[in-house]
């Protein structure tokens, strides 16, 4: 039976064991370092990669340039050092940059940073994919076409199938009119996406456009779709702070620009808004709160709005208008608009802020801009006075302002009129006023009004005023016209008619005196007015009136007379005149001549003892 070997014989390796395990590990500890040490360079070429290094401006601009030349016919310059980075993406970066057509400046930046794309570097071209400018002015044409050629090669480089331009990002730029104009915009910072040309394009950014910060996104657009004259969805927001524009629609580009859709623009101060944007506009006083939104259809400096809402204060109007701004930024507006309540208080033009009869009255403030309007209203309130189914119309041009109430139920009763304004330069305004009046409560008129209601009644009647001045209280001065009005069932306040058993009736002050139907005709001349017709018919009496009016000092003064057959006459026929003079809320009536007593009556026999 062989024996066993030792333990520590057991336990020794063979030397051929021993040889393959060296050299395994020898193998192993190589690959780690070649590892090592491609990694360690992979590290190191990534680093160098992502760092900038400064490259020959030269052959850097004339690489760029070559691909602007070729591709838009345009000239690239650059000044001062160039760098190159690898990673991410390969870009350049250059200092002081312009660009030229045809020797025309078109933009000039401090920085322009150009990613350039992958697949036209392998082939030794430069194309863009994405641009960072900082510190960047666009030139705009005034009375050139520098940037059209430009544009149409862009235009038909991409129907071609060539990449857009993916990203662009502006800061601290601005656009100027002209190479030496002024500024149109400035602090401008733009965000813009184009994935692809098919794609929408998405823009953001903030300006300042004479001196308002603005802050805009457009949406959904594509821009190739708008240059071939095909229709393209537009998002855009713009929004500033006194106010904001929203536009949801299809836009176009056949002739000129051109959208159509659903919109909604809203300002705290309309005035403020427009004057900013360079329009005047009509009444511009009493522009103030404004929401305006519909469906609309726009051009430039041409909207129109087949079905919209407008919200002015508290009012809301709907219907249909347009707009249209002149060369000059005078926007003349139209429109057909109904509303449930109206208020057109502040729609009074040359109207006295301070509400002074001495202040100066100005109509060009209202007249900025051009308005054809018609309204209807199932209530109204004008200043103090309140109607009901009120069709009514506004017509503001150069100078004048012409405001006609078709009809309105004022009180019970129907009123028409029509009111003109004329703007007389240095002699202030010229005004006409032509009204009818049919039954309605004078007592509650005055009292709407704030007046005092000397007289009760159903009234009637017309009027046709003119008058001219540089103020109310002269205007009022130098008023003229006609006024014809009739009063039905009403009374006298101050005025009464005594009775007594046994006496002759007589007017009396204080109390009331009813009337069947009072009659008045007034002529107007310089702020006087003449009673040529006037009489008062009570159950009893008739009474005439002759007398004056005058409008300055809101005072008249009337003699009242009974007619021939009146009681208040004496037994033998001579009148007892009256006086009611004062201010229009509180007349006082006067006797002025009372009827002489009549001698006692001699018996017939009397006359056997006549000498």
């Amino acid at each position: 039976m062989a024996r066993a070997p030792p333990a520590r014989e057991a336990a020794r390796p063979c030397r051929g064991h021993l040889r393959s395990h060296t050299i395994s590990r020898g193998a192993m500890s190589r690959r780690s370092i070649l590892v090592l040490c491609g990694g360690a360079s992979a590290l190191v070429l990534a680093a160098a990669a992502c760092q900038s290094w400064t490259v020959a401006t030269p052959a850097a601009r004339a690489f760029v340039g070559r691909h602007l030349a070729r591709a838009y016919g345009l000239t690239f310059e650059a000044q001062g050092p160039t760098t190159l980075a690898l990673l991410p993406a390969p870009r350049l970066r250059f200092q002081h940059v312009r660009v030229l057509n045809g020797g025309r400046l078109l933009a000039e930046s401090r920085s322009l940073e150009v990613q350039l794309g992958l697949g036209a570097l392998l082939t030794g071209q430069a194309e863009a994919a994405a641009l960072t400018l900082a510190g960047t002015r666009l030139v705009l044409p005034e009375d050139d076409d520098r940037w059209a050629g430009p544009l149409a090669r862009l235009t038909a480089r991409l129907a071609d199938g060539a990449r857009p331009l993916r990203r662009l990002s502006v800061t601290e730029g601005r656009i100027t009119a002209g190479e030496s104009g002024s500024d149109r915009l400035g602090d401008l910072t733009l965000s813009v996406s184009w994935p692809r040309a098919g794609a929408g394009l998405d823009l953001s950014g903030r300006f300042s456009w004479r001196g308002v910060p603005t802050h805009v996104v457009f949406a959904a657009a594509r821009p190739l779709d708008l240059a071939m004259g095909t229709p393209s969805p537009v998002r855009a927001t713009i929004a500033w702070p006194s106010g904001s524009l929203d536009l949801d629609g299809t836009g176009s580009w056949q002739g000129g620009p051109a959208l159509a859709g659903e919109g909604r623009f809203t300002t705290r101060a309309l005035s403020e808004t427009l004057a900013w944007v360079g329009a005047r506009a009509p009444l511009a006083p009493a522009l103030g709160r404004v929401t305006l939104e519909g469906r609309f259809e726009a051009r430039p400096d041409t909207l129109a709005m087949p079905s919209l809402r407008l919200v002015l204060a508290d009012t809301v109007l709907d219907g249909a208008g347009a707009a249209t701004l002149g060369p000059d930024g005078r926007l003349a507006l139209s429109g057909t608009l109904a509303a449930e309540r109206l208020d057109l208080s502040a729609l009074l033009p040359g109207r006295a802020e301070a509400g002074s009869a001495d202040a100066p009255l100005a109509l060009a403030p209202w007249t900025g801009g051009d308005l054809d309007l018609r309204v209807s209203a199932a209530a109204a309130r004008i200043g103090p006075l309140q109607a009901e189914d009120v069709a009514a119309g506004l017509l503001v041009r150069a100078g004048a302002v012409e405001a006609s109430l078709g009809r309105a139920t004022l009180q019970g009763g129907t009123v028409k009129g029509r009111a003109v304004l004329v703007d007389a330069g240095s002699a202030g305004l010229e005004a006409k006023l032509q009204g009818t009046a049919d039954r309605v409560d004078l007592g509650s008129l005055l009292t709407d009004l704030g007046l005092a209601r000397p007289i009760l009644g159903r009234v009637q009647g017309s009027l046709a005023l003119d008058a001219a001045g540089a103020d109310l209280a002269e205007m009022t001065r130098r008023v003229g016209g006609r006024v014809s009005v009739t009063v039905d069932d009403g009374e006298i306040a101050g005025v009464a008619l005594a009775e007594t058993p046994g006496a002759e009736p007589a007017l009396r002050r204080g109390g009331r005196l009813p009337f069947e139907r009072a009659q008045v005709t007034l002529g107007l001349s310089a702020g006087l007015g003449e009673i040529t017709q006037g009489q008062i018919r009570t159950a009893s009496s008739a009474l005439t009136l002759r007398g004056r009016v005058v409008l300055p000092e809101q005072r008249f003064a009337a003699e009242v007379e009974p007619s021939a057959r009146d009681p208040l006459r004496s037994a033998e026929g001579r009148p007892a005149r009256y006086e009611l003079a004062g201010p229009w809320g509180a007349p006082r009536l006067r006797l002025l001549s009372p009827p002489r007593p009549a001698s006692p009556a001699l018996p017939a026999a009397a006359s056997a003892y006549a000498p």
